[in-house]
């Protein structure tokens, strides 16, 4: 055991329902384990077994928040996915919040756990981050929404979703007194450190997941910078030709982003065959000239790059491809905007028809 042989070891409520999000869970009740706290996980239900939505936990809870009291533990963690959404409507579950707060337990919430801070009334006032989908819910019930990777408000600590989940378990380990024998814990800020490494090791994503997600979004970027340039090269409007060798540039630093990472983790950079035979059937697909076509297909392609990127934004466990990932969906967000209102300007009153991708949506 690990703890300052001055003080009692610290005690952890994890709260789990059906559909958590499997590494938010996985990640630190692994490093609490590892750190010799006790652990106990709390369910609604004493005898149903819970479920991550990814497959990757199977677990029966120690007790439920009915029975168990808040002054027994040190911590308690709020794990995302879909099971705060059900938390919620759990009045036991927001009582026993509730009341551990009041006695100025640690509260900690990642992704979505922020739903059941926001229905315990607990958010008012704070500084607080969850994830993305929740910013204007956490707004509306009086936190200050602070877009980084951890943030702290006196007993409470939020992050915004797996990627931050090294970071956010060693803030938590860092405030409970907790060290891992045999390892050493950067400093939360600390934004050299390998912390894919750390939460790896807790039961986060492998290095070889994240590479293979980095080769799937280098797989798409890699085609459409192709294909990009192909459409701006058979168009005749001129306005449509810069706008879309202006994405064309935009994805040749997505690419460098990309490649940076793969190497930085040790991959052999290649263009993986599926995107090259994809981009090979393209220059038969467009007659040259059909400029609402070309939009169309762009517009279509745009769109299936933002769904993949934000499938991968929300995956790994690696602060830095998850940082990659997003960066690349924004840009691409703007740019299926730009396109969309180009293409409103070619059809003038008549009535849009759906966005036709070259490509499918390959993340799921």
């Amino acid at each position: 055991m690990s703890t300052n042989n001055s003080q009692p070891t610290p005690r952890i409520a994890i709260l789990i329902e059906e559909g958590v999000e499997d590494s938010e869970f996985k990640v630190p009740y692994t490093a609490f384990q590892q750190a010799g706290a006790k652990v106990s996980v709390l369910g609604s239900g004493m005898n149903q077994t819970y479920h991550g939505k990814n497959g990757k936990v199977s677990i029966q809870p120690d007790g439920t928040t009915t029975e168990a009291r808040a002054q027994s533990f040190d911590a308690v963690i709020i794990p995302g996915g879909a099971a705060p959404d059900k938390m919620r409507t759990n009045p036991n579950t927001i009582a026993f919040v509730q009341e551990a707060a009041a006695l100025g337990k640690l509260i900690a919430a990642v992704c979505h756990g922020p739903q059941v801070l926001i229905e315990a009334d607990l958010l008012r006032g704070r500084r607080a981050t969850g994830f993305i989908s929740i910013r204007k819910d956490m707004e509306n019930a009086g936190a200050t929404y602070i877009d980084e990777a951890v943030t702290t408000d006196g007993n409470l600590i939020c992050s915004r979703q797996p990627g931050d989940l090294a970071i956010f378990t060693t803030a938590i380990l860092s405030r409970l007194n907790l060290s891992i024998p045999d390892q050493s814990l950067p400093d939360r800020t600390d934004t050299s450190a390998e912390w894919w490494q750390l939460a790896e090791a807790w039961g986060g994503s492998t290095r070889q997941e994240i590479i293979d997600g980095l080769l799937k979004a280098m797989a798409g970027e890699r085609y459409s910078q192709e294909a990009f340039k192909h459409y701006a090269e058979i168009t005749a409007d001129s306005a449509t030709r810069l706008l879309l060798l202006e994405i064309w540039e935009e994805k040749v630093s997505h690419i460098e982003l990309l490649e940076s990472r793969l190497r930085t983790l040790g991959e052999q950079l290649f263009l993986p065959a599926m995107a090259a035979a994809a981009f090979a059937s393209l220059r038969n697909i467009l007659p040259a000239g059909n400029d609402i076509t070309i939009l169309r297909q762009a517009l279509g392609d745009i769109q299936t790059g933002v769904i993949d990127c934000f499938h991968l934004q929300v995956q790994f466990t690696d602060p830095v491809s998850t940082m990659i990932f997003s960066s690349i969906e924004r840009d691409l967000a703007k740019a299926e905007r730009r396109l969309a209102c180009l293409y409103q300007e070619r059809i003038g009153l008549k009535e849009p028809e759906p966005a036709q991708p070259t490509t499918l949506v390959g993340i799921v």
